[in-house]
C-alpha cells in the first residue's frame, strides 16, 4: 500500500529579485504558522533557493539574498516542524540567474547558437516576457557537484522532511558535455530527434544521481523532482520513458494550473495514468487567477473548490501554490479562501486515505517517449474527454502494465505495436478481453496485427476529410446523415461492417473547391469500411479520439458510446447524469466511495478557462456494480443516510438535488 501524503499542502513560491529591499521585514514566525494552521495546512514547500539564484539562509555555497538580514528559511522551517507541519526544502536546478552570471559556460547551447534559451541581441533594458529564465544545463558535471553540496548543507543545518527540486527539464542542449554524452550513446547531436530523446535520458540520469545522493544523506528524506514524471508515453523506449524516471521519486506532484497553461484536461489525463501505481499522487494548482507569479490575483473560490475536490476525488493529495510577498508576510485573505476548501478536505479524509481507483477499461498510450511534437497527447485528451463524459472508468496503460485487470483495451488512433505487445494483446483477448482500435492502430502489412481483428488494410485514404454513413439499426438514435470525419483515415475492408466511408467529390485545392470548408460527400457509399465488428472487438478506420479532442463533435462521442455498449454491456457505473457531471469510484476497505462533481468550466476570456458556477442536477440516478447488497449508503462527510435500492448486482442511489461536490460511501456488509 502506498504511503499516504499529507492531503492539505502549500507550495510557497518565493522567487525574489535581488533588486528588492526589505526581504522578510514583516515576517513573524508565530503569525506565519498561525495563518497556515488556521487554513488547515499540514504540509508546505519552503524556499531555500529561488530561480533568481538567491538563497534564503546564510549559505556557504552561493549567494544569500543581499537584502535579507536573517535566516528566513530556517525560521520558517523551524516554526512548521514545531507545529506538526511537514516541511520540504525547495530548490531549483536549471533556472538560476546568479549562477548563470557566475558561470555563463554552464548555460545550455541550442543548435542555432542560442545560449541559455534567451535570444541573441536582447538588451538589459528590453521588456521581459513571462517565464523567461536563462537555462543552465542540468547535465553539467561541475554544476551537479555544486548542487550536491547545497543539498548536504541544507540537510546538515536544517534536517527538512525532504526536498522538492524544480526545473529538471532538457532544452535541446548540444553543449560540449551533452554532445559528448550523446555520441557515447550512438546519438547524433545534429539530429533533432536524437537531441529530444537525449533530453529525456539525461533528465532521468540527473534524477537517478541526485536521488541516490540525497538518500545517502538520510534514507527517510522524501524526494521529488519537477521533471514531468507524469508525462505519458507507451514505455517502449525505456531509457527515455517516464517509466524509468519514476523509479527515482518518492511521490509525484502533478503540477497543473488549469486556467492559462495546462487546461482542465491536463490533471485528469495524468491522474488516470498514475493512479494505479503504488506511489502517492498530489494535485498542484495555484491561488493565482492565471499562473505562477500572478501577484495581486486570487483564484475564484468555486474554481479553487472544484480543482481541489477533483484532486481528492481522483485519489490525490492537494497542493495549492502561493507566492510569498518579499516582505515575508502571508496574505490572510488568500489563506481564508484556501482554508475553506482545506477544511472540507480534512473532514473527508477518513474516506480519502487508503483507497484505490476502480476501472474496467485500459487505454494503451499512443505517444512515444522522447518526442514533444504538436500531436502529442491529443488522442489521450480525446480519450479522457469521451470516456469521462460517458461515465466510464478507465486507466491509461503502457506496454509494461498488466492488461488482465481490464475487460476492454482501447488502442487509440496511432498505436504501434511490437511483436511482444501483439502477443500480450492476443493473450488478453484469449482470456475474454475485448478490443477497440481506431485510426492506424495495430495496422501493418495489409491487415491488423491482432489475429482476432479480421480486417484488410489498403493503406491511408489520402483524404483530408471524409464522411461516415452509419448502420441505422446499430446506431439507433444518432441522426441519419453522412457525418463528417474532420481527418481522413485508413482504408479498411471487413465482413461485419457497422459504418461505411463516403468520399468527398474531390480534394479541396486552389484549383478545385466547393463552398467554404470541406467538399461535400458524394451520394454513393463506397466499399471502404468506417467501423468493422470483429471477433475480438471493434475497429474504426478514423482517429476518433484525436478528432474529438480537436473538434468536440458530440456525434463522435455518441458513436463511441454505442460501440462500447456493445463491447461492455455491464459497466461499473450506470447513470443518466449529463456529460458535464464527473464521477469517480474508489474502493475502500469497507466499501465504495463515489465522488460526484457538478461544475461549469467556461472560457469567458480569450486566454484562459475558469470556473465560477456550480450547477444542479435533479431527479437523476447512479448505479454502482457492488455485486452484493450494501449495509448502508451515506453522504460524506456528513454521514447522512441515503436511500438506495439493490437489484441484480447494482446498488442504485437516487439523486434528488445535487450541486457542486457530492460524496457517497457505500458500506458493504463484509470487509474484503
Amino acid at each position: 500500500m502506498k504511503k499516504s501524503l499529507p492531503m492539505r499542502q502549500i507550495h510557497l513560491d518565493f522567487h525574489t529579485s535581488p533588486y528588492i529591499e526589505g526581504i522578510g521585514a514583516r515576517f513573524d514566525a508565530k503569525e506565519f504558522v498561525k495563518t497556515l494552521r488556521d487554513a488547515h495546512v499540514n504540509s508546505v514547500n519552503l524556499f531555500a533557493k529561488c530561480h533568481h539564484g538567491m538563497y534564503y539562509y546564510p549559505t556557504a555555497i552561493g549567494t544569500m539574498h543581499p537584502n535579507l538580514s536573517f535566516d528566513l528559511f530556517g525560521e520558517q522551517l523551524r516554526a512548521c516542524k514545531e507545529n506538526g507541519i511537514r516541511a520540504l526544502a525547495y530548490s531549483c536546478v536549471s533556472w538560476n540567474e546568479d549562477w548563470a552570471d557566475r558561470h555563463p559556460e554552464w548555460l545550455t547551447l541550442g543548435a542555432d547558437g542560442t545560449v541559455g534559451t534567451i535570444p541573441a541581441g536582447v538588451k538589459p533594458t528590453d521588456a521581459r516576457p513571462f517565464y523567461t529564465w536563462r537555462h543552465i544545463c542540468h547535465n553539467n558535471r561541475e554544476y551537479q557537484e555544486i548542487l550536491k553540496a547545497e543539498y548536504r548543507e541544507i540537510y546538515d543545518r536544517y534536517h527538512p522532511d525532504g526536498f522538492w527540486i524544480d526545473i529538471v527539464q532538457g532544452k535541446r542542449c548540444v553543449c560540449t558535455t551533452c554532445s559528448a554524452d550523446m555520441r557515447s550513446m550512438g546519438l547524433d547531436p545534429a539530429r533533432p530527434e536524437d537531441v529530444e530523446r537525449f533530453d529525456r535520458i539525461s533528465e532521468t540520469a540527473f534524477c537517478r544521481t541526485m536521488y541516490s545522493y540525497i538518500k545517502s544523506l538520510d534514507g527517510e528524506l522524501e524526494v521529488y523532482f519537477n521533471s514531468l514524471p507524469y508525462r505519458l508515453d507507451d514505455g517502449e523506449d525505456i531509457e527515455a520513458s517516464s517509466v524509468e524516471k519514476r523509479k527515482y521519486f518518492d511521490f509525484i506532484d502533478i503540477e497543473s494550473l488549469p486556467s492559462e497553461q495546462w487546461g482542465y484536461s491536463h490533471f485528469p489525463v495524468a491522474a488516470n495514468y498514475l493512479n494505479k501505481y503504488d506511489i502517492g499522487l498530489c494535485m498542484m494548482n495555484g491561488k493565482f487567477h492565471t499562473a505562477w507569479g500572478d501577484f495581486g490575483s486570487l483564484r475564484h473560490p468555486t474554481a479553487l473548490e472544484y480543482e481541489c475536490l477533483r484532486g481528492v476525488a481522483n485519489g490525490a493529495a492537494v497542493c495549492v501554490g502561493d507566492q510569498l510577498h518579499p516582505s515575508g508576510a502571508l496574505d490572510r485573505p488568500v489563506y481564508e479562501r484556501i482554508g475553506k476548501v482545506f477544511e472540507t478536505i480534512e473532514a473527508l479524509e477518513p474516506w480519502l486515505l487508503n483507497t484505490r481507483k476502480m476501472s474496467e477499461i485500459g487505454v494503451l498510450i499512443p505517444s512515444k517517449a522522447g518526442t514533444d511534437d504538436a500531436r502529442t497527447h491529443r488522442s489521450e485528451e480525446g480519450v479522457y474527454r469521451m470516456l469521462s463524459e460517458l461515465h466510464l472508468l478507465f486507466d491509461f496503460v503502457n506496454i509494461h502494465d498488466p492488461f488482465e485487470p481490464y475487460r476492454l483495451l482501447i488502442l487509440p488512433d496511432e498505436v504501434t505495436l511490437s511483436a511482444e505487445t501483439v502477443a500480450k494483446i492476443d493473450r488478453f483477448v484469449a482470456g475474454g478481453g475485448k478490443l477497440l482500435t481506431s485510426g492506424s492502430s495495430a495496422l501493418k502489412d495489409g491487415k491488423s496485427q491482432i489475429a482476432s481483428m479480421e480486417v484488410r488494410h489498403l493503406g491511408n485514404s489520402g483524404h483530408a476529410q471524409q464522411y461516415l454513413r452509419l448502420d441505422p439499426e446499430f446506431f439507433e438514435g444518432i441522426p441519419g446523415i453522412d457525418h463528417v470525419l474532420y481527418e481522413g483515415g485508413e482504408r479498411l475492408r471487413g465482413a461485419d461492417v457497422l459504418a461505411r466511408i463516403v468520399e468527398p467529390y474531390f480534394e479541396r485545392t486552389y484549383g478545385a473547391f466547393c463552398s467554404h470548408r470541406q467538399t461535400p460527400p458524394t451520394l454513393a457509399v463506397g466499399e471502404d469500411a468506417g467501423i468493422v465488428r470483429c471477433e475480438g472487438g471493434i475497429c474504426m478506420s478514423f482517429p476518433i479520439f484525436r478528432m474529438y479532442s480537436d473538434y468536440g463533435y458530440t456525434v463522435y462521442r455518441d458513436i463511441l458510446g454505442r460501440c462500447l455498449a456493445e463491447l461492455l454491456p455491464e459497466t461499473l457505473l450506470r447513470t443518466d447524469l449529463p456529460a458535464i457531471s464527473e464521477l469517480t469510484l474508489r474502493r475502500h476497505e469497507e466499501g465504495f466511495v463515489l465522488h460526484l462533481l457538478n461544475y461549469v468550466i467556461t472560457r469567458k476570456a480569450k486566454l484562459l478557462e475558469t470556473i465560477e458556477e456550480r450547477f444542479t442536477v435533479c431527479d437523476r440516478a447512479v448505479s454502482v456494480k457492488t455485486g452484493a447488497r450494501p449495509q448502508e449508503v451515506f453522504r460524506i462527510p456528513q454521514r447522512k443516510s441515503v436511500p438506495f435500492c439493490y437489484d441484480a448486482g447494482y446498488t442504485t442511489i437516487r439523486l434528488d438535488r445535487e450541486e457542486g461536490y457530492s460524496g457517497f460511501f457505500i458500506r458493504m456488509q463484509e470487509q474484503e
